[in-house]
């Protein structure tokens, strides 16, 4: 029984030892490919940023360019605002003028007329009083003729 445990001994020594060296070898073979791994992993992402800032760069520059043409559309907008509404208060400026000297004329028509008319009235008041005058000298000569009729009887 000695030889025999012996040799399971051996065997169990033997077996331990594969097992170990097995254990080591797959360490082994596990971290002498991780290097060239890591290393392509590394550059892989290297190269997938490079990618991302330059799409990046070209989004920015294509917003800047849509920006851009945006500012110049709002530009021309409100420089065409602009002229519409100097436009608009030209005129509202000249409808004013138009007004205020259709005002003026109606106002000298209305004083002519009224001056017309006073002229007219101060005319017909003349009149009216030269008339009156020229009755009563009319009735004053009718009254002294009268009288000189009934003096000339009475003497």
């Amino acid at each position: 029984m000695d030889g025999t445990m012996k040799r399971i001994r051996s065997l169990l020594l033997v077996l331990v030892a594969v097992f170990a060296m097995n254990a080591v070898a797959v360490t082994v073979a596990q971290a002498a490919p991780s290097g060239p791994r890591v290393e392509e992993a590394e550059e892989e992402n290297k190269e997938k940023l490079e990618e991302v800032k330059e799409k990046n760069k070209e989004k920015t520059e294509n917003a800047k360019e849509v920006n851009k043409e945006r500012k110049e559309i709002v530009k021309e907008k409100n420089a065409e605002r602009s002229e519409r509404v100097r436009e608009m208060n030209a005129e509202r400026i000249e409808k004013t003028k138009e007004k205020n000297e259709a005002r003026i004329v109606k106002a000298e028509e209305k004083e002519a007329a009224e001056k017309a008319k006073a002229e007219k009235q101060k005319a017909a008041e003349e009149a009216k009083a030269k008339r009156a005058e020229e009755k009563a000298k009319r009735q004053e000569e009718h009254q002294k003729a009268k009288e000189e009729k009934e003096a000339p009887e009475e003497p």
